[in-house]
């Protein structure tokens, strides 16, 4: 026969798994992000095949520069959508690129838009690691010049286009309260398909660079 003391010892028996699935629910839900930091050591490749005389080097690196996002998304429990905008900001390591002799400057400043998956890796209650990546745009305003200081010869280009980004991701979250995470990351980013019209030893040149960048980074993501 079920007696009231059964009644009671299930109820025990019970509730931590209720509360653990109403906890689940509630990391559910739509949330705000916003990144900073730094990218580090970034990079441009450039395939000089069919491009005669040109003086930018196939690799040119950049200073460490800053870049960051904010957007919005939807948490699914162990499941993240997002969507960001961001910026980043690079200016040319002017020591590497000067050196053999030559002058040289430059900039890149990326604002981009992406679409992001992550997977958080449910190892603890406070600790989350997670993965992940995401494509998008990039619109690129650059402009680089690199001259042989004795000849005068060299090649330049500036402008502006639109460029296919992809990156992805890795990191920790650390959840400082029920609402609130703590991100630390790192992403690897590519930028490419881009064009820029150019000259080279005087002859107009089309310059079809790649932006490749690491970066750091410190966020926090809240759920409403």
């Amino acid at each position: 026969m079920f007696r009231p003391h059964h009644l009671a010892a299930l109820a025990m028996v019970s509730a931590p798994w209720a509360t653990k699935a109403h906890a689940q629910d509630a990391e559910k839900g739509i949330y705000a992000v916003a990144r900073a930091g730094g990218v580090i050591q970034p990079d441009q490749k450039l395939d000089r095949n069919g491009l005669p005389n040109v003086t930018i080097d196939d690799n040119t690196k950049y200073r460490t520069g800053v870049t960051g996002e904010i957007g919005g998304g939807y948490d699914f429990g162990m499941f993240r959508l997002e969507q960001t905008i961001g910026y980043t900001d690079l200016k040319l390591n002017r020591d590497r690129a000067e050196a053999g002799g030559f002058l040289a400057d430059g900039r890149a400043k990326m604002f981009t838009m992406s679409v992001n998956g992550y997977v958080d890796i449910p190892l603890g209650r406070v600790f989350v690691p997670y993965v992940g990546g995401g494509v998008g745009v990039a619109r690129v305003d650059a402009d680089l010049s690199r001259v042989d200081a004795v000849t005068g010869a060299g090649s330049s280009y500036s402008g502006k286009d639109w460029g296919f980004l992809w990156h992805a991701d890795a990191g920790l979250g650390i959840k400082v309260s029920r609402k609130a995470t703590v991100e630390v990351g790192a992403r690897y980013t590519r930028v490419s398909s881009l064009t820029f019209d150019g000259q080279s030893d005087g002859v107009a040149t089309q310059f079809a660079p790649q932006l490749n960048g690491i970066s750091g980074t410190v966020g926090l993501r809240y759920r409403f």
